[in-house]
């Protein structure tokens, strides 16, 4: 099979640039030719008129400009690639155009005198026409290439920033402090020796939020009803941890959202700080509500809230590790088109928001 023909010659070869090239020639031919033309109908008498002035020589000098384009566009691709190669390449491509034509305005008779002689203002006037149609070729190559490279710096700068979004967004997940994990076990190693149905039960949950946790952990996304499940074995954990007279649960979900994709353990990480600043530091416990539903404040968004009745808004609210990993996961994840928010609750405790873009 031949080699494909380089990009720059086949875009130079096709009808629309033949074209522009042939209508470039004709009206470079025009203006080269006008004066002549308004100096014979100023002056008929004038021993020069009629040579090579008219129709046919406006034809004649249109066409050996355009075969001038053409047989710079056939022989560029055959300079060298760059460097001083490349420049002594050019002047032999100007210089051996100029001779062909030179050649061939011997015959036509388009430039110069009528006559075969070749004179030094035709061979001028032909390496003028060649090195500019060379140089033009030249440059509009240049400027090709330079653009192909500007735009393939540009995708690769987005491939690698969405690569390092990624990473950022994996490390700040793997730091996620799964403590509760440690204090369960200490729980479960005493109901172990005091209520072994107790124990039994919730060795149960703690299978259910194992299941549920390992898989997300390894995920930047998940879906919105595997994230609930997440959610809702934690918090089972926990409510048998406490008593389910210290922690009560509500679910406020909306309907057709279980396909909706999330970040991965946001939900959880808003339950973990209301069990860890609000429930926890009060004696009497109270309540946690899980919400998930489109933003009443904006359709284009989706509003996820875990809302507890505990402590409220400490003067270290909203500071800690886990909010702020989730913080900047969202923001590699999405930018400013998502944001985590706290907002006190009625009568008590605190609301911890998170708005997505969707679908």
């Amino acid at each position: 099979m031949p080699p494909a023909a380089p990009p720059d010659r086949v875009a130079l070869l096709r009808w629309p640039a033949l074209l522009a090239a042939a209508a470039l020639s004709a009206a470079l031919a025009l203006a080269l030719l006008l004066p002549g033309a308004l100096r014979c109908a100023l002056w008929r008498e004038d021993h020069g008129c009629g040579t090579g002035v008219g129709l046919k020589g406006g034809l004649g000098l249109a066409a050996l400009l355009w075969g001038l384009w053409l047989a710079a566009a056939l022989t560029q691709p055959l300079l060298p690639r760059a460097g001083v190669a490349r420049r002594w390449g050019l002047a032999v491509q100007i210089g051996g155009l100029t001779l062909l034509f030179a050649t061939l305005n011997g015959v036509l008779h388009t430039v110069g005198a009528p006559d075969s002689r070749l004179n030094a203002y035709t061979l001028q006037m032909l390496l003028t026409f060649a090195a500019c149609v060379c140089l033009g070729l030249e440059y509009r190559q240049r400027g090709s290439r330079g653009e192909a490279d500007a735009q393939a710096l540009q995708r690769e700068e987005q491939v690698q920033a969405r690569q390092l979004d990624e990473a950022r967004a994996a490390l700040l997940q793997a730091q996620v402090e799964p403590h509760f994990l440690f204090n369960t076990l200490a729980h479960l190693r005493r109901l172990a020796r005091t209520d072994a149905q107790a124990a039994h039960a919730m060795l149960a949950d703690l299978r259910r939020y194992l299941a549920a946790a390992l898989p997300e952990l390894r995920q930047a996304e998940t879906p919105l009803a595997r994230e609930l499940e997440l959610v809702a074995a934690f918090l089972a954990l926990h409510q048998r941890r406490i008593g389910p007279e210290r922690l009560a649960l509500h679910y406020e979900i909306a309907p057709g959202l279980e396909d909706v994709i999330v970040p991965s353990t946001c939900l959880l990480t808003l339950a973990e700080n209301a069990i860890k600043h609000g429930i926890g530091p009060q004696v009497g416990g109270g309540e946690i509500c899980v919400r998930a539903g489109p933003d009443p404040d904006d359709a284009g968004l989706l509003r996820l809230e875990v809302a507890d009745t505990g402590a409220g808004m400490g003067s270290g609210s909203g500071s800690g590790t886990g909010l702020a990993t989730l913080r900047a996961r969202l923001a590699a994840a999405h930018g400013a088109d998502a944001k985590l928010s706290l907002h006190l609750n009625q009568p008590r405790g605190l609301i911890a928001r998170v708005q997505l873009p969707w679908p």
